[in-house]
């Protein structure tokens, strides 16, 4: 995937992008579209409890899979939120600057507001805090340093949030199956947000080298599952081993051929 192709992919995709108001003009059509149609789930969610454990870093003992999936789904997103906070902070969200670093950064932003509907589904709010230590330690290293340097950390964590979202999705869905309309809202939404990580991934893939390719994946191997088991909810929804196999499967032909049998790959 060339810069140009992977420009006049976003371009298609997104829409026009607005920095002042942070949006792009086909993302916002889409939620008008799925506004019109809204989707409620019947299931019983213990609102107290969510809020509760969306407040501590390590949720209480005893939660079920369905509230560890919802609270998972909550704080997903909180590292690229922080991340595009961060470098908005730092004066790197330019909109004269280059294109697609720019749509990157606004579809970070979506992936906040996408992960908000999912829980919204529920009638629950999301209430965002910063990501733990060890990623907020990632993310300024990223920010601050000149982007040849830290390319092959950045693609190395967005393997990590493929192999996060396509997990959460698959979750989600089995978890509500008894309520179709649910099941195929979550897995729209979060078809959305692995699209544009795959697409992360294979742009970041096209800007190295062979060698320091190599080295992205290389970091992927010894750090994905650890990247991943940051979130504790994930860890205990999941285990340590169903992660860790999940890592190591991951292939962007594989999501990339499940988003276009799915529909959402070109949106």
């Amino acid at each position: 995937m060339t810069a140009a192709t992977y420009g006049a992919f976003l371009a298609a995709r997104d829409g026009e992008p607005d920095v002042l108001r942070r949006t792009l003009s086909r993302r916002e059509a889409l939620f008008e579209r799925l506004a019109r149609d809204p989707v409620r789930a019947s299931a019983a969610v213990d609102r107290t409890t969510f809020l509760r454990n969306l407040a501590r870093r390590r949720p209480a003992p005893g939660l079920d899979d369905r509230m560890l999936w919802l609270l998972a789904t909550a704080k997903a997103n909180q590292a690229e939120r922080f991340a595009v906070g961060l470098a908005e902070l730092h004066g790197r969200m330019d909109p004269d600057g280059e294109p697609v670093r720019l749509h990157v950064q606004l579809q970070e932003l979506y992936h906040t507001r996408i992960l908000a509907d999912v829980c919204a589904v529920f009638g629950l709010p999301v209430r965002w805090r910063p990501p733990p230590l060890v990623p907020r330690l990632v993310i300024h290293f990223m920010v601050h340093t000149p982007e040849t340097w830290h390319l092959p950390f950045a693609g190395c964590a967005e393997m990590v949030g493929c192999v996060v979202f396509r997990a959460l999705r698959d979750r989600g869905v089995a978890l509500f199956a008894d309520e179709p309309r649910v099941a195929t809202r979550i897995a729209l939404l979060y078809d959305e947000i692995l699209t544009d990580e795959l697409g992360h991934v294979l742009h970041i893939a096209s800007l190295l080298g062979p060698a320091r390719l190599a080295f992205m994946h290389r970091l992927y191997r010894a750090l994905g599952h650890r990247l991943a088991a940051q979130m504790p909810e994930l860890g205990l929804l999941f285990g340590p081993t169903e992660l860790r196999q999940r890592c190591a499967a991951f292939r962007t032909d594989t999501i990339a051929a499940e988003l276009e049998d799915r529909g959402h790959a070109d949106r």
